[in-house]
């Protein structure tokens, strides 16, 4: 062990006694540490810290801490600095800005710390970290360019000393001449932001090679280059300059993804030399398509010769939506104004930059489109999690969400029905439908779901509908306005339901299976090691029965609603019948007085849920396979 390594041992040393003379870690500079334990793994920047820096935050169970967590940090017992939020967290991590007066607050070298996410009444267990501080860094690069680029390829440049946006400013400065393909020379000077390629290191970068170096067009870029960077403190530093010669071919197609897509999906066109999307409004990508359409075999091709606009992704990344339209009672693809076929022809990129226009060479291309897919996104509200705790399971969020799809999968088995919990990032939103999910009916009529859609969509013409939110025309027609799932709703089959105000007139009867369920949990909430398997073996199987039960009921209610969105029930029946007129054996669309509550949690013994009468046919005709 080194002399460094054994000072840092006895710093760490040295701050945990401080934790354990106090008894209890949440108590140095805040509440009491969580019931449930949230712990902290690990806390990541790159070293060494400058005023800016971001803190990568990770551990368990953090999103009890909800959406905007503070970083407290301390020493001694005593609080530094009080860190906020940033933007760009993903799941299970946050990231936090060490802002210009903590940095000075703290000084120059290093500091071992003692960090607590605090947030919703609740904090994380204390987690110690060394944090090294400095006011300026030493810059160096290794320049390596390449010989042949296209437009916005990325290029990784190595060195030290390399910051991110938060910390200030860097750029590769570039100064030469440009010489056509048409031998034209026009002079460049240009500055490109170079972005650090790992979120912990300095010795990476990488820089987008845009069409300020020339234009749209090929050519040869003969000229010079060096790093320019200035820290949010004032100081400037730039690298000494090297030579660079590139010559720049034009746009290239590489791939289609085209083997099966459906209406409303993106399809990932992948090349090189793709100009648009960050690159501002007088740039863009172009894809020329020509060839044959064969709706199915038997039938005579059409010709199909089109110009599409797909979304730059990057310069060597398209997306091609399929994009929608209605004909004849259904949804086709409106390029081929068809739902179903083949097309079989050759594709041209063209990149257009001003009044520049450069084309390449055309590639054949083959696009298979397939069955119609509705997708359903599942958008949680922050009442549903709330809504958690009044059936104890506040922690099992994640299981439940788990439960919840696989309630609605078994449901809608045969059926093209995808069901999502995040945004989906493949398919248009044309060919999306949101059930949003939350806690109390804001209709205040104790509905446990509500498809405030407009009318009777036979047919699912409308395969982007909200089941949320506040729907003003199906207002107007003296139904209820707000629409989605209302969890809270379900616990009026308690004896007692514990909710504020009457018992609505449209709420269950009492049914005591409910109080069987739940109230081992409701009276002690489950906890995680129990939601995992770990302990007493009757108090486990208590806690995965309640947690099932309200996942199928949750799963069942989406399923309904999902229905009506799709034109269900009686879809050749009257525009205003929403139900089957007779109250059928596990029938998912009877009235939702005819579905008692152990069919709603498919528990043992009760009558499988299943499509009755016309609506397998219907369902098959829509979103068949």
């Amino acid at each position: 062990m080194g002399v460094r390594s054994i000072g840092l041992w006895l710093r760490v040393v040295l701050a945990l006694s401080t934790f354990w003379t106090k008894g209890c870690v949440g108590l140095l500079f805040g509440g009491a540490p969580s019931e449930e334990a949230l712990i902290l793994l690990r806390i990541e920047y790159p070293r060494p810290a400058l005023p800016g820096t971001l803190l990568r935050v990770e551990g368990v169970d953090l999103e009890q801490l909800g959406p905007e967590p503070v970083l407290l940090l301390g020493q001694g017992g005593s609080e530094i600095a009080r860190l906020e939020r940033r933007s760009g967290s993903r799941r299970g991590e946050y990231l936090f800005r060490l802002d210009l007066e903590s940095a000075e607050r703290l000084g120059e070298g290093l500091h071992v710390l003692e960090a607590i996410l605090e947030g919703q009444g609740k904090q994380s267990e204390a987690f110690v970290f060394e944090l090294e501080i400095a006011s300026t860094l030493p810059l160096e690069w290794m320049p390596r360019f390449p010989e042949r680029a296209h437009r916005n390829d990325i290029l990784v440049i190595s060195g030290q000393g390399f910051i991110s946006p938060s910390e200030g400013e860097l750029n590769l400065r570039v100064e030469g001449d440009f010489t056509s393909d048409r031998g034209i020379r026009q002079r460049v000077e240009a500055a490109l932001p170079l972005y650090p390629l790992e979120f912990s290191s300095r010795e990476r970068a990488v820089v987008v090679l845009s069409t300020r170096l020339g234009g749209v067009r090929p050519g040869n870029l003969v000229g010079e280059a060096w790093i320019e960077r200035r820290l949010n403190g004032g100081q400037s530093a730039s690298t000494w300059r090297s030579a660079i010669a590139i010559q720049f071919g034009p746009p290239v197609l590489y791939s289609i993804d085209g083997t099966m897509a459906s209406i409303g999906r993106r399809v990932l066109v992948r090349g090189a030399g793709f100009v648009g999307g960050q690159g501002g409004t007088d740039e863009a990508t172009v894809l020329r398509i020509q060839g044959e359409f064969r709706e199915k075999a038997g039938v005579v091709p059409r010709r199909i010769e089109a110009e599409i606009i797909p979304r730059v992704r990057s310069g060597k990344e398209l997306e091609l939506v399929i994009d929608t339209a209605v004909r004849d009672g259904k949804v086709v693809s409106k390029l081929f104004d068809a739902q179903r076929g083949v097309f079989e022809g050759r594709a041209t990129p063209i990149v257009i930059a001003n009044r520049e226009e450069v084309r390449g060479e055309s590639v054949p291309f083959r696009l298979t489109l397939g069955p119609p897919v509705q997708v359903v996104w599942l958008r949680f509200l922050p009442s549903y999690y709330q809504a958690l705790s009044r059936f104890g399971l506040a922690l099992a969020e994640e299981e439940i969400a788990q439960g919840i799809v696989q309630r609605i999968e078994e449901i809608y088995e045969g059926y093209n029905v995808d069901i999502r919990l995040e945004e989906p990032e493949d398919f248009d939103r044309s060919v999306v439908t949101v059930v949003e999910i939350g806690g109390p009916d804001p209709n205040g009529r104790g509905l446990f779901g509500y498809d405030n859609s407009p009318g009777k969509d036979v047919g699912n013409l409308r395969m982007y509908d909200t089941i949320g939110g506040a729907n003003a025309e199906t207002q107007a027609d003296g139904y209820p306005g707000y629409g989605g799932v209302f969890i809270e709703s379900f616990l009026w089959w308690s004896s007692h339901p514990e909710l504020p105000g009457e018992r609505p007139r449209s709420s269950p009867d009492v049914d005591p299976l409910f109080d069987e369920i739940f109230d081992p949990v409701r009276r002690l909430p489950a906890r995680r090691a129990e939601i995992q398997g770990q302990g007493p073996p009757d108090r486990v199987e208590a806690v995965r029965r309640a947690i099932r039960a309200l996942a199928n009921i949750i799963g069942e209610t989406t399923a309904h609603e999902l229905g009506h969105s799709f034109g269900l029930a009686q879809p050749y029946g009257p525009p205003t019948s929403f139900h089957r007129e007779n109250d059928g054996e596990g029938c998912l669309m009877d009235s939702g007085i005819d579905r008692p509550f152990a069919e709603r949690a498919a528990l043992p013994g009760a009558p499988r849920t299943r499509f009755c009468d016309e609506e397998p046919a219907y369902l098959r005709s829509i979103l068949g396979p």
